[in-house]
């Protein structure tokens, strides 16, 4: 006699693996993220110790925001691919 599997078994199977299979991915990307968070906390407290802060040059000066402005519209323009006279900046924000 062959006893096949009902389809509510079938469908109980499915969506325990799925969610079986989830949640290891899930925790295999929180192991990773803790991981590289280490990694990145002992290469940055170096890095940053030895470089002191220092402005850019020519940025720092309140006469210089035409140059500033020119600056992040050609950095914006060259990476969506269009011309700089398409785009129009409302302001800009320090972080």
């Amino acid at each position: 006699m062959n006893q096949e599997p009902s389809i509510l078994q079938v469908v109980l199977m499915g969506l325990i693996t799925v969610f079986v299979v989830l949640i290891c991915l899930i925790v295999i990307i929180k192991l990773m993220g803790l991981i590289m968070a280490k990694v990145a906390e002992k290469k940055a407290v170096p890095a940053a110790a030895a470089a002191p802060a220092v402005p850019a040059p020519g940025i720092s000066q309140p006469g210089d925001k035409q140059k500033l402005v020119a600056a992040v519209a050609a950095a914006i323009a060259e990476d969506m691919g269009a011309d700089v006279n398409h785009l129009k900046i409302h302001s800009i924000r320090k972080l």
